[in-house]
């Protein structure tokens, strides 16, 4: 690994006493910035979810350096007094997680609320992040979605989670483990019906491996893997279609349209309600020409 020059410093550095949230692989250790390679190089103290896991990246890159710390769920707000009185004696402290981009589902967000409170400076050296990359190879829409986190070990507790997101009208990304999916797919299906998932595991790995059926099939295939002694492995990312409503009533539809014409182009109002209501394209543009005519006629 190239040695960190001063002017590297220099524009790695813009300013003194700043947290770098530092977006680490989250397989295919190739997958990092040289932003990144240059700030876990540099930064002063090193703050991770486990030492453990970021001294095998570190190793990779051939970098070797002292100040890690660890920095997770058991500990966090012991360290974060030291930490936030080191960053306003003007240290330069990154944070990463194990893998990914950390604050994603850890307490990583809590010393960012914290330096926002004491005017520390606080920026992102991004990079990959499960939760994208699980969406955009799901197939499912991506204009829209929304992050669940992840779903309880708890049926009861999982149960209302997936109630309480059930007529969201956007793509569902939640994190999960191969060990509970088949419970958790069981429950999804009593509460969302028969919607169109996703599956996605050993994510930028050799064995990447990508399903996405209806979930009716989904639960068939993995029933047929089991007796195959061939079951899914690991932690995985799901992603769920939203909620289409099929009772939506052309009444309430022309409610709608009349409402997106009156400060809208026919085009802009059909792109608006296909994105809100999820109905298909034909039906709302159909519909809007109807009444764009009868407005002005």
């Amino acid at each position: 690994m190239k040695k960190v020059s001063k002017e590297d410093l220099k524009q790695c550095h813009n300013v003194s006493g700043c947290l770098y949230l530092i977006a680490t692989p989250i397989g295919n250790f190739d997958d990092i910035s040289l932003r990144a390679i240059k700030l876990l190089q540099s930064v002063e103290i090193l703050l991770c979810e486990d030492t453990r896991k970021t001294k095998k990246l570190l190793l990779h890159l051939n970098i070797k350096r002292k100040n890690l710390i660890s920095y997770n769920d058991k500990n966090a707000s012991n360290k974060r007094p030291y930490i936030i009185s080191k960053l306003l004696s003007k240290a330069n402290i990154g944070i990463v997680s194990d893998a990914g981009t950390p604050l994603i589902s850890d307490p990583g967000y809590k010393l960012v609320k914290e330096c926002h409170l004491n005017n520390i400076k606080v920026t992102h050296a991004p990079g990959p992040s499960s939760v994208i990359n699980g969406l955009l190879l799901s197939g499912l829409p991506t204009n829209q979605f929304y992050f669940g986190g992840f779903i309880s070990s708890k049926e009861n507790v999982k149960k209302k989670q997936f109630e309480a997101t059930k007529t969201y009208m956007m793509t569902g990304v939640w994190f999960d483990t191969c060990l509970r999916i088949n419970n958790t797919l069981t429950v999804m299906q009593e509460v969302f019906g028969n919607r169109k998932i996703s599956i996605a595991r050993e994510l930028t790995k050799t064995y990447e491996e990508i399903i996405t059926e209806d979930l009716n099939d989904i639960i068939k295939i993995l029933d047929k893997r089991q007796q195959n002694n061939n079951t899914l492995k690991g932690e995985v990312v799901l992603i769920v279609d939203g909620y289409a409503n099929k009772e939506f009533s052309i009444k309430k539809l022309s409610e709608i349209i009349k409402k997106k014409l009156k400060k809208l182009s026919l085009r802009d109002a059909v792109d608006e309600i296909v994105i809100e209501t999820k109905l298909p394209r034909r039906l709302v543009y159909n519909e809007a020409v109807k009444i764009r005519n009868d407005m002005y006629t």
